[in-house]
């Protein structure tokens, strides 16, 4: 059994439209920011699967209210929380108890189960809280057919041992999980176990015997007696005269109370009970206590022995565990992930977890998230990451990326870049334009490179906004023109209407002169190339140009990048004056390096960009470029950077200004 599905309507932060998540893998991580509406919809399978009725119990808080309403002036709310169950060949066992309430979509498709809890809240005169009603159905009809009372049929409580959630909340208490207690988890793996009448009156009868050689202890009686003395002056109700001192709990179910863990070696002379592990270790033992219980459960099942097995177990257990990496250390994250994804494989088990850290997420499989945001209108958003299909050749090259950045899905707005130049020229520049990435959640990623669209795509889907900034390598293989149409082409590609995108003052591109672009002479047409340009950036495209953002920051800020040399280092540059032809001869080489081409001439640069590749040859082709930037624009004042900053830069931060002042909720 799985839950494949999960409906929720007008519960907590979910408005009044129906929110329908895809849990299609078995085990499934809730992602996105604080206040998002993780931790609600992990409430929601407890409220229609938790054991107890504490688990289950609905109040006023838990019905949507909108954004603007006064709950003073409201009379009556309804939610619904809904859940699809479908069977895999290996699950069988479990289609006899559920056969008579199944529905199909159609001829020859595979049956499901449709169970849903609608509840109602009314205001009271009699009760300040209002009167809630609560039911829960099967619901005997296929979904996207209508359903009437008539297709309804209560569900039965006793199913409920049948399919149950395990909630583990973000603060971990294992002390209370290794309780004797109904809803523990010691409780309901030692009802699993059928205890033999015999064992039971052998055992009452030692523990009776260890109290009777108490008592027999002379000094015993001494204390004994005291204490019924002073008890029986204290008070004269015949009730309660007489007391006996003994150890607490003389039968068997009074010692199943009081069983403790505890662990050694510990560095000390005594062993440690749970409650004197850290914060770290208590939140990995809560979750070996599920992964004990779930374990037990499984092989109870395959075992299926009457004689040792005290209760059924679920048929399903959804374990719903809300931020798994809580006090963990970030080495550890990792080994809870594949616990989780093991977890998840049982047959009796399903994992659904929140989490909003990238430790977590870059370790599970992007088909298997869901991304959770909160809108200005105060409801919950759940969107599923969007990837190219399998067969592509950018499926795989998106899927790693995302993994490799996962902060994206975090993020108020995105920069996209093309290296990891980008991400320290960006942080530093921040700084001094003002604009803390921290403060405002903006993530910088180096995903421009290959399929921009998919991860477009992706950003649009979770209502991420998104600014990039690419190369136009001028007079590189497939640079200037090639990379204008490129950004054309993959803007195409993600639905921009072309006649805004490609109008001209002769009309609309056709896709036979898009396709031509990149052959297109540069000399002549340089106005032309900066206007399509501009064009781009009405759709947050940005270039550093006229080559890449390394060279930008050298033509801007040159004498800083001069003077970020190792002492006796830096290019050797022959005497302009004294020794021309060496120097032309250097310069050639510089720019040819620079261009990735020994036919490379520069004839769109100026005589001071050409004089300035031989540095970039020398920082950026023979260097590492990211060491080159860090070391240079710490020795920058912020003064300098600002009064000089590129105007491209410049442009990009009055958009990140203007994104995020429209993004605020």
């Amino acid at each position: 059994m799985k839950i494949s599905k999960l409906k929720i309507k007008g519960y907590k932060s979910f408005g009044f439209t129906e929110v329908s998540l895809s849990l299609e893998n078995k085990l499934t991580a809730f992602i996105g920011l604080n206040s998002a509406g993780k931790t609600t919809a992990l409430e929601a399978l407890k409220k229609l699967f938790g054991a107890s009725l504490a688990d289950r119990e609905l109040t006023r808080q838990d019905f949507h209210i909108g954004k603007n309403e006064n709950p003073e002036t409201i009379n009556e709310r309804n939610l619904s929380i809904e859940v699809r169950i479908d069977f895999s060949e290996e699950e069988q066992d479990a289609v006899p108890h559920f056969f008579s309430e199944m529905v199909v979509d159609d001829e020859g498709k595979d049956p499901y189960l449709r169970i849903r809890l609608e509840a109602s809240w009314n205001k009271s005169t009699l009760s300040p809280l209002g009167e809630i009603e609560v039911k829960t159905y099967f619901i005997n009809v296929a979904e996207g057919e209508e359903d009437t009372d008539e297709n309804k049929k209560i569900f039965p409580n006793h199913y409920r041992n049948l399919i149950q959630v395990l909630y583990v909340p973000a603060i971990r208490r294992p002390g209370e999980q290794l309780k004797y207690a109904s809803g523990s988890i010691l409780y309901r793996v030692l009802r699993k176990i059928k205890w033999d009448d015999e064992f039971k009156e052998e055992f009452d009868t030692k523990i009776a015997e260890v109290n009777d050689q108490f008592k027999r202890l002379p000094i015993f009686n001494t204390v004994q007696t005291s204490i019924t003395n002073f008890w029986q002056k204290f008070h004269k109700d015949e009730r309660y005269k007489d007391s006996s001192l003994e150890f607490g709990g003389s039968d068997f179910d009074s010692i199943l109370k009081k069983l403790e863990i505890s662990f050694s070696p510990t560095g000390t002379h005594k062993a440690f009970g749970v409650d004197d592990l850290g914060e770290g270790y208590r939140s990995l033992f809560y979750l070996t206590l599920v992964c004990s219980l779930l374990d037990i459960e499984e092989k109870l099942i395959e075992n299926d022995d009457e004689e040792v097995i005290g209760q059924t177990s679920p048929l399903l257990t959804i374990l719903a565990i809300e931020e798994p990496e809580n006090h963990i250390a970030p080495q550890l994250l990792g080994r809870v992930t594949t616990i989780l994804k093991t977890i998840a494989e049982k047959e009796n088990s399903q994992v659904v977890m929140s989490s909003h850290t990238p430790s977590i997420v870059k370790r599970v499989e992007p088909e298997s998230i869901l991304h959770f945001r909160i809108t200005q209108e105060y409801y919950t958003e759940v969107n599923k990451i969007l990837l190219p299909k399998k067969t592509e050749e950018a499926y795989k090259y998106i899927k790693e990326a995302v993994q490799n950045y996962p902060e994206v899905y975090f993020a108020r707005l995105v920069v996209i870049g093309e290296g990891d130049s980008e991400e320290v020229i960006f942080n530093r520049l921040m700084n001094v334009m003002d604009v803390d990435f921290d403060d405002n959640i903006i993530t910088f990623a180096p995903l421009g490179h290959r399929f921009v669209n998919h991860i477009w795509k992706l950003l649009s889907t979770l209502n991420i906004p998104y600014i990039t900034l690419l190369d136009l390598d001028t007079e590189r293989d497939g640079g200037g023109w090639g990379r204008i149409k490129y950004a054309l082409k993959q803007l195409l590609e993600i639905g921009i209407n072309r006649d805004g995108l490609l109008s001209t003052t002769t009309g609309v591109l056709s896709d036979e002169v898009l396709n031509e672009m990149h052959t297109w002479e540069l000399k002549g047409s340089i106005n032309n190339l900066h206007a399509w340009i501009n064009r781009l950036k009405e759709f947050d495209v940005f270039y550093s140009s006229p080559l890449d953002l390394d060279f930008l920051m050298l033509t801007h800020y040159p004498d800083f990048y001069k003077s970020a040399i190792p002492k006796g280092g830096g290019p050797q540059i022959p005497d302009k004056e004294e020794n021309y032809e060496g120097f032309i001869k250097k310069l050639n080489t510089a720019i040819q390096a620079t261009l990735k081409s020994e036919n490379a001439t520069a004839e769109t640069y100026s005589e001071e960009e050409k004089e300035l590749m031989i540095w970039y040859n020398y920082h950026f082709l023979g260097r590492g470029k990211p060491t080159t930037h860090i070391q240079t624009l710490a020795s920058m004042p912020d003064k300098e950077i600002k009064n000089n900053i590129p105007p491209v830069f410049s442009e990009i931060f009055e958009k990140i200004s203007i994104i995020l002042k429209n993004s605020e909720v």
